[in-house]
């Protein structure tokens, strides 16, 4: 019994995995470009190969259930669709720090958009919720997560309620609060000063 059951779940996981190259492997729906489903450190990428417009998109994708694999693809087709992966986009991206940053939320404001006409919801929220959970910190020359949940809900018109995600500009102490210098995620570890040396507290 133990051996029939070793059996049934690797049918399982060999069949998922297949299930997760079919539903990657073929054309974008959004965009009509090509996907190739192929290992990618970066997950997924937009690019040009010798056949022309390309996404390449890393099966784990697929594997990770907290995340939009529509919007996924549809962020690499907005790179595509703005223009991002001419030579004229690389060249920019490579020449300013900031163009990085500007890429991808409009290639997230495109994606966002695309979806809003299909009627894709529950993607669109899903997304919106694991951006904004990445809190308020940019990653190296990437946008921050919270700025790219804006940028989402914006370009969606999805109502969302930020408030619990935005950055704390308080201390808060058992003997009252005081200003940040420079905002921390909430609940964050910080200090007031007080004549006796500082007040440990939790930003708020």
């Amino acid at each position: 019994m133990a051996g029939k059951l070793v059996w049934i779940v690797l049918f399982v996981l060999l069949a998922g995995g297949a299930q997760a190259q079919a539903m990657f492997a073929g054309w974008d729906a959004f965009c009509g470009i090509r996907v190739i489903v192929t290992p990618n450190p970066q997950m997924a990428s937009a690019a040009m190969d010798a056949q022309g417009p390309v996404i390449y998109a890393d099966p784990g994708i697929m594997a990770n259930w907290t995340m939009s694999r529509v919007f996924t693809l549809a962020h690499e087709c907005g790179h595509h669709r703005s223009g991002h992966v001419t030579p004229q986009g690389m060249w920019f991206r490579t020449q300013q720090f900031w163009a990085t940053r500007a890429q991808e939320l409009e290639a997230d404001c495109w994606a966002a958009a695309a979806l809003s006409q299909t009627r894709e919801y529950a993607d669109l929220n899903r997304t919106i919720h694991q951006f904004a959970s990445q809190g308020p910190l940019m990653q190296g020359n990437y946008p921050s997560g919270l700025e790219r949940a804006q940028t989402v809900a914006r370009c969606a018109g999805v109502p969302f309620d930020f408030t619990p995600y935005l950055p704390a500009s308080a201390c808060a102490t058992p003997i009252g609060a005081c200003h940040l210098a420079a905002p921390l995620p909430r609940n964050a570890a910080c200090f007031c000063p007080s004549p006796t040396g500082p007040v440990n507290g939790v930003a708020r």
